[in-house]
């Protein structure tokens, strides 16, 4: 099977790639590399050393002797989507590449509209090239928990039974998110939605909690293939910061009022 992983130099699409790499898939890499550029602008960088693309694909290679193709260029950019889903013909589309931090989306009102442009017009031209050539692709596609936000109910699996003024209806889990982020990613599940239903599309709408760690069986073969650690105020997910804070002298962040409870989840569990 071929599988195009849209995303795939970021933490959970170039880990995704290699696991599918290594079990026998045909994969392929759509990213614009626009990650490593907002290191650089925010002053940040990761724990673990990540080498260009280019070289981590073609260690991957020299390991394993399996190749990985790379189409560099932007999901926003519908002529480079079409013409990289005519190039490569995946059969799955697995999509992480999106702009994907609650505080990058809440700096000032210019994040806010990248990452509302990126993240919505990015998997609306994705759905949309399914539609006009690849109607029996798969979409993979990375939600987040944070669509739903903290209701003081069960979470469903996307649906919910209600029953008001004597009618019942089975209606889509309703959503409160907490940031331009999250809300960007609730467009796009509704998006995704309304795509399947009216153009019988196929998706898979995959809403996990924070994952960690860098390690699974393919990121630790190589120094090369290592994967991001994140532990900035930005793009560092909490449990990386807890761990990273002590290490340093410095005192552990309490988010809002210390209570909360949160699923974790490893990044081998993400691929899996």
């Amino acid at each position: 099977m071929k599988v195009l992983v849209i995303g795939g130099d970021g933490y959970c699409g170039w880990a995704t790639a290699l696991y599918l790499s290594n079990r026998g898939y045909e994969v392929g890499i759509l990213d614009n590399l626009v990650r490593r550029h907002w290191d650089n602008e925010l002053g940040v960088q990761t724990l673990t050393p990540i080498a260009p693309i280019q070289q981590r694909i073609q260690r991957w290679k020299d390991l394993t002797g399996k190749s990985i193709d790379l189409f560099i260029g932007d999901i926003t950019n519908y002529d480079f989507v079409q013409k990289t889903l005519h190039q490569f013909e995946p059969e799955s589309v697995v999509h992480f590449g999106e702009q994907r931090s609650s505080p990058f989306s809440m700096i000032d009102r210019e994040h806010a509209v990248l990452t509302q442009v990126n993240n919505v017009v990015g998997t609306l031209n994705i759905l949309y090239a399914m539609r006009e050539d690849f109607p029996d692709c798969h979409l993979v596609k990375l939600g987040t928990m944070g669509e739903y936000g903290t209701p003081n109910i069960d979470i469903e699996e996307g649906y919910i039974t209600i029953e008001h003024n004597g009618r019942k209806d089975t209606l889509p889990y309703p959503k409160q998110p907490g940031s331009f982020y999250h809300l960007s990613k609730v467009h796009d599940s509704h998006n995704i939605h309304f795509a399947c239903k009216i153009w019988g599309l196929r998706a898979t709408d995959m809403n996990q909690g924070l994952a960690y760690g860098p390690m699974t069986e393919e990121t630790g073969m190589d120094e090369m293939s290592i994967n991001r650690s994140d532990h900035d105020g930005v793009f560092g997910t909490a449990l990386n910061r807890f761990c990273i804070q002590p290490a340093i002298g410095h005192h552990s962040t309490v988010y809002a009022n210390g209570g909360q409870t949160r699923g974790l989840l490893t990044i081998r569990e993400t691929v899996r």
